[in-house]
């Protein structure tokens, strides 16, 4: 008879899964972690040792060492959130970026920069956000102005995960200032060390969050040749938001694997504490939490694969990977919460990693659009399903 994982994933890709597991547990990620936590440290060298061991970009075309699939990229990405989380997001803005040259970039392009960023050697970054740019995407401010066979890049990017340590960036900027701002902007692959490039500050967010970067850039003429642009000139916006779905269901990957120990945890502890002569897993104030949290992140997980599945399958899965992302961080925020709630005093304190993940899920609902965003596209594809069903 069949197990679950059986039915959801292919022998393949649960040979993936558990090769990674395996790897994790060989370079004890979840003890790197504590000393992360510790000790604040980029933890580029465990990074470059997944790299070693063949377990990066699987997404890539087979023909560059990958997989070829991005329902791998998303066991990726969920394995490392479980295992160490400063690690998996180091991989996230990587992969957003690899995953997007792989689809657009020409084979010059690819040859050039897949190699070194699935070897780990290289790492990527993705520079959309600007001071006066968040989730309005389409007031960027930066330009890229032709110069011959070059482009000079002006302007700041702002909230950038692994902006000061990338070597390789994804950066939008508006090469058409007199049209719609849709139909003029570009995307470069930018090099960090380009002169004119300059790390304005980095950033901690939320309690410090160990292990991570997020860095406000300045591109202060910086010159890019042409052959840099990726996927076309004013052809950004496509690329913008086929990225940012992609971005958005790995994100949601990488949450329902930063919740599962912490779920675990609750589950654990509830058997072991004792109050009232009993173990608090029989009150059921203590075991109606635990079955919301079980169905909430499982309904994440499920979204999650079903939206990888249409992205690998050619459909557009703009609205599936908001939901996604929506689904993860909001099962990870109630995981969290109620942990904390269930461990009590101890869950406030740093005895337990339930503080840091209620403060690591409320996180959560910003990055990749925030979840007010989400619901917005969400609504904006249903009503404009039914328009088109009624062929308004």
């Amino acid at each position: 008879m069949q197990n679950k994982e059986e039915i959801l994933f292919s022998a393949a890709e649960s040979e993936f899964r558990e090769s990674l597991r395996a790897f994790l547990e060989g370079v004890d990620a979840k003890k790197i972690e504590r000393e992360i936590y510790e000790r604040d440290f980029y933890p580029r060298a465990l990074y470059a040792k997944l790299g070693d061991a063949c377990f990066l970009a699987p997404v890539l075309p087979e023909e560059y060492g990958g997989r070829g699939k991005l329902v791998y990229e998303a066991i990726l990405a969920e394995e490392l959130g479980a295992a160490c989380v400063p690690l998996a997001w180091i991989h996230s803005t990587s992969s957003y970026a690899y995953a997007t040259i792989a689809r657009y970039g020409n084979e010059e392009q690819k040859s050039i920069y897949l190699p070194a960023m699935k070897s780990g050697a290289k790492i990527g970054a993705i520079a959309i956000t600007e001071p006066e740019a968040g989730s309005d995407v389409m007031r960027i401010k930066t330009s890229a102005e032709r110069k011959g066979d070059e482009y000079l890049i002006c302007g700041e990017k702002r909230n950038i995960t692994n902006g000061s340590k990338a070597d390789v960036l994804l950066v939008w900027a508006i090469t058409n200032p007199v049209v719609d701002p849709a139909k003029g902007i570009s995307v470069f692959i930018v090099e960090s060390d380009t002169k004119g490039f300059e790390v304005k500050r980095d950033y901690k967010l939320l309690g410090g969050f160990p292990g991570t970067v997020n860095s406000y850039l300045r591109f202060d003429d910086v010159r890019v040749p042409g052959k840099n642009m990726l996927g076309g000139e004013n052809e950004g916006a496509r690329v913008m938001f086929d990225e940012l779905s992609i971005e958005r269901v790995l994100y949601a990957a990488m949450l329902v694997g930063e919740a599962r120990p912490i779920l675990e945890l609750a589950v654990e502890y509830s058997m072991d504490r004792e109050q009232f002569g009993t173990a608090i897993s029989r009150f059921e104030a203590i075991s109606f939490k635990i079955a919301d949290m079980v169905t909430k992140l499982e309904a994440a997980k499920l979204m999650v694969y079903h939206t990888v599945r249409l992205i690998d399958g050619g459909f557009e899965a703009e609205q599936e990977s908001a939901m996604a992302k929506l689904l993860a961080s909001e099962a990870f925020y109630e995981v969290a919460h109620n942990t904390v709630q269930i461990l009590g005093g101890r869950g406030l304190a740093d005895e337990y990693p339930a503080e840091w993940a209620f403060r690591m899920a409320r996180l959560s609902m910003i990055p990749a659009g925030t979840n007010e965003i989400m619901r917005f596209i969400i609504q904006r594809e249903v009503y404009k399903g039914y328009k088109g069903k009624k062929g308004g």
